[in-house]
């Protein structure tokens, strides 16, 4: 188990997780005027649009997530993993 690597990988995500939360609530709110939907059991919210957020913010955190990971392991190296010794 590779502690650094679960550290680095972590920060990565989490990093790329709020800077995209930040990018979808601005294009969100630049493209319907208003908030992003929060709760979907608001009566003013319309299905439609928690289907749209749910959609456009889940692959775009996905794509950002694989990107973080991707920078963060050619900077750290990737998991490295011990030999098991064999008795």
């Amino acid at each position: 188990m590779d502690i650094g690597w679960k550290l680095v990988s972590t920060v990565a995500t989490i990093g790329a997780t709020m800077v995209t939360t930040k990018v979808v609530t601005a294009g969100w709110r630049a493209a319907t005027g208003h908030e992003p939907p929060v709760d979907e059991d608001d009566p003013e919210v319309e299905w439609w649009e928690v289907l749209a957020f749910t959609v456009v913010s889940g692959a775009l955190l996905g794509v950002a997530r694989h990107f973080a990971l991707r920078g963060a392991t050619k900077w750290y190296g990737g998991p490295v993993d011990k030999p098991i010794k064999k008795i």
